[in-house]
């Protein structure tokens, strides 16, 4: 791998678990318990590197299926998910994507959909893993890092933004990354 491969694999990671920061943003209330203050980003962090255990173990069950179109459904891949986080990116600016979370329950499905851009990418894992075995624990790290600082924000209007533009850069660097990915030998 040259050292361009491995920054771009490492934004890609970045992008690809960037919704974390938009689903965590306020999550820690200053009442909170210190131990909260760690348990929920190492939450998101072990729910993302779950995802992508399982994905990884679903895409290597169907892998002979897509063995000759594999380049293209990974660059679709990224690109359904680049989409999808711009629409998010849209929603969270027009205020429909803020969470509130009163119960573990509604943590832990708050916690599971955020993980689901890597579930998605990680079926690709037989084609596409980005940074070899390395992969899975930067997954959890970024994500746990994305969480801990974003749970301590505190939520006003302001934020909004933030976080909409944090999503929407994420989505558009994808975007490039599949084009990359497709176009080049550099990811």
């Amino acid at each position: 791998m040259t050292t361009t491969s491995i920054i771009i694999s490492i934004l890609f990671i970045i992008c690809l678990t960037a919704p974390v920061a938009t689903r965590s943003v306020g999550l820690i209330k200053a009442d909170d318990k210190p131990s909260q203050k760690w348990f929920i980003p190492l939450l998101f962090g072990v729910y993302h590197g779950v995802a992508a255990l399982f994905g990884k173990f679903l895409g290597g069950l169907f892998a002979h299926l897509i063995t000759y179109i594999a380049q293209y459904m990974v660059f679709a891949m990224m690109l359904i998910i680049a989409v999808k986080m711009l629409v998010d990116s849209m929603r969270i600016l027009k205020g429909k994507m803020l969470y509130t979370v009163n119960n573990d329950t509604e943590l832990m499905l708050l916690v599971f959909m955020s993980a689901m851009n890597t579930l998605l990418m990680s079926l690709m894992g037989p084609y596409f893993e980005p940074l070899g075995r390395w992969f899975m624990p930067l997954v959890v790290v970024v994500s746990f890092l994305w969480s801990f600082i974003a749970v301590r924000i505190e939520f006003n209007p302001s934020v909004i933004k933030k976080v909409s533009f944090i999503e929407f850069s994420a989505a558009v660097f994808m975007a490039v990354i599949a084009i990359l990915y497709l176009f080049t030998d550099l990811v």
